[in-house]
């Protein structure tokens, strides 16, 4: 029965874990990170703090931000996803292939692409909805189907030779500023509204705090899910383009480490793993913060692979605080 009492103590208890982000201590420590790696690379290369290395970093991070507000929504109502990066490269590859091979327009190409990633995110959603798989496991599954179905498209190989304007999305500017920032914020800034001003937004905390009173407080559980990652899935397919365009090429083996980066941005910007607690300027920052110190390696000298070690290291760190800090409320 639909209680309308527990509806409303759902959405204040949700709207208040949405806002005032740096009056906890979680926030605090975010912004004083990101100041110190700031210094701290800046300090030690100059270029670090240049303009020309900063519009780098947002060009860098902006294709795995696009995917971190599908992903914040994920996570914050009490899922995960697994398949963002290989959704990403499936679609990326699949909008190759009919512009290289098949001489389909550009603005068909693109919304293919954007369908069959609704689509699939669709799926996992249902899968999740409907089957009462775990997302871990529902996801993981497509991961490993859409990073085969991306090799098919492409047969393995590296495909090329695409219209000028579709590279122009990857790697034009406007204005001195890369076209994928562009996207970048606009996606944030829909998302942004979406979580923390509709009524749909407030539900998915709501959600991640506590499915079996949302259940009972009478909002509609399994379509939220399906719409949460079929959200996610049309986000992992744009930032799937995104990047086909800018390596000017459809690469099935690309995007082998997104899934990890997304999720690490995600929670470090203190996003509770269990759901029910984030924000996308929480998101944001944390996605800045994961930017600024690849960046910062790559300046200094420090190789790829102590970069994913850094990755790892900063997941465990991001996700041991949050589990910490949860003991310590009960």
């Amino acid at each position: 029965m639909h209680d309308g009492r527990e509806e409303a103590e759902l959405k204040t208890t949700a709207m208040a874990k949405s806002r005032h982000f740096f009056k906890n201590t979680k926030g605090l420590y975010l912004l004083a990170a990101l100041v110190i790696v700031f210094v701290f690379f800046a300090a030690i290369n100059p270029r670090f703090s240049s303009v020309n290395n900063l519009i780098n970093i947002a060009r860098q991070m902006s294709i795995n931000m696009v995917i971190a507000v599908g992903m914040t929504f994920v996570i914050i109502s009490g899922g995960l996803d697994l398949s963002v990066g290989s959704i990403g490269i499936m679609c990326g590859c699949l909008v190759g292939v009919l512009m290289a091979g098949f001489d389909v327009p550009i603005i068909v190409a693109l919304m293919i692409g954007l369908c069959v990633g609704g689509v699939v995110g669709f799926i996992n959603g249902y899968v999740i909805a409907k089957f009462r798989v775990p997302p871990f496991v529902a996801t993981l599954a497509m991961m490993s189907i859409a990073r085969g179905v991306a090799i098919i498209e492409t047969g393995g190989y590296i495909i090329s030779g695409f219209p000028a304007k579709f590279n122009e999305i990857g790697i034009g500017f406007f204005l001195g500023i890369p076209f994928p920032v562009y996207v970048m914020v606009v996606v944030v800034i829909i998302g942004q509204i979406i979580l923390s001003k509709t009524e749909f937004g407030l539900n998915v905390y709501a959600l991640g705090g506590n499915e079996r009173a949302a259940r009972l407080a009478g909002l509609k559980v399994d379509a939220m899910k399906l719409k949460i990652y079929t959200i996610s899935g049309v986000l992992s397919a744009i930032g799937g383009i995104l990047l086909t365009a800018r390596v000017v090429s459809a690469q099935p083996a690309l995007m082998v480490s997104t899934n990890l980066e997304v999720i690490a941005a995600v929670f470090v910007g203190g996003t509770r793993m269990g759901g029910g607690e984030g924000g996308m300027l929480q998101t944001v920052m944390g996605a800045v913060l994961m930017a600024f110190l690849f960046n910062g390696l790559n300046i200094i000298g420090i190789g790829y692979e102590w970069q994913q070690v850094a990755i790892g290291v900063i997941l465990i760190g991001a996700v041991g605080m949050d589990m910490r800090s949860s003991h310590q409320s009960i």
